[in-house]
C-alpha cells in the first residue's frame, strides 16, 4: 500500500529525473558513513545530487519520468547521482574519488538521453569541460585575427621605415 509520504517521494523524483541531465547508479556497498559524507560533500559543492533510494520507489519515479531503460540496474545496493547543469561532471567527481578511494562502483550512466554502460564513464570523465572547450573555441577563432593584425602592422612598419628611410636619403 502506498503511503503518502512514498508518494511524494516518488513525485518529487519524477520531477528530478526530469530536470536531469544525467543519471548516474551507483553500488556504494562498503563505504562507512565518513567516506560518504566525503563523498556527498564533493557532489553538493559541484550542485550535484547525490541520494539512496529504495530500488521500488527509484523504479517508478524513473518511470514516470519517462525512462524505462535503467529498470534492469535496480538491484541490489543503489544511490543515485544527479546531475542538472553539466552531465559529465558526476563521472569526473566519481573518477577523482574512485582514484583515492576505490569504493564506489558505477552501474550504469544515463546520459543525456542514452544508457551507457560503467566502462564509458571514464571516457565521459576524460572529455574537456565546457568552459575549456568554450576557451579552445576563441583561442581557434582569435588566432587567424592575431595573424591578421601582426601582418598589417609589420607591413604598416615597413612603409614608415621606407618612408623614413627616404627622408633620410633627400636631407
Amino acid at each position: 500500500m502506498a503511503t503518502p509520504e512514498k508518494i511524494a517521494i516518488v513525485e518529487q523524483y519524477t520531477k528530478k529525473f526530469k530536470q536531469a541531465k544525467s543519471v548516474y547508479l551507483t553500488d556504494f556497498t562498503g563505504m562507512d558513513v565518513a567516506t560518504v559524507s566525503e563523498l556527498r560533500a564533493k557532489f553538493r559543492n559541484a550542485d550535484i545530487e547525490y541520494k539512496v533510494l529504495k530500488n521500488r520507489l527509484a523504479k517508478r519515479s524513473l518511470n514516470q519520468a519517462g525512462i524505462n531503460e535503467l529498470d534492469q540496474y535496480l538491484k541490489g545496493v543503489t544511490s543515485f547521482i544527479i546531475g542538472y547543469d553539466d552531465p559529465v561532471a558526476p563521472a569526473r567527481i566519481i573518477k577523482e574519488f574512485n582514484s583515492k578511494k576505490e569504493r564506489l562502483l558505477l552501474k550504469v550512466v544515463f546520459f543525456e538521453g542514452k544508457v551507457f554502460e560503467a566502462d564509458m564513464a571514464s571516457k565521459l570523465a576524460d572529455l574537456p569541460t565546457r568552459e575549456e572547450l568554450i576557451a579552445k573555441f576563441l583561442g581557434t577563432l582569435q588566432a587567424p585575427m592575431t595573424k591578421l593584425a601582426g601582418t598589417l602592422q609589420a607591413t604598416m612598419q615597413k612603409l614608415v621605415g621606407t618612408l623614413n628611410s627616404l627622408k633620410d636619403s633627400k636631407q
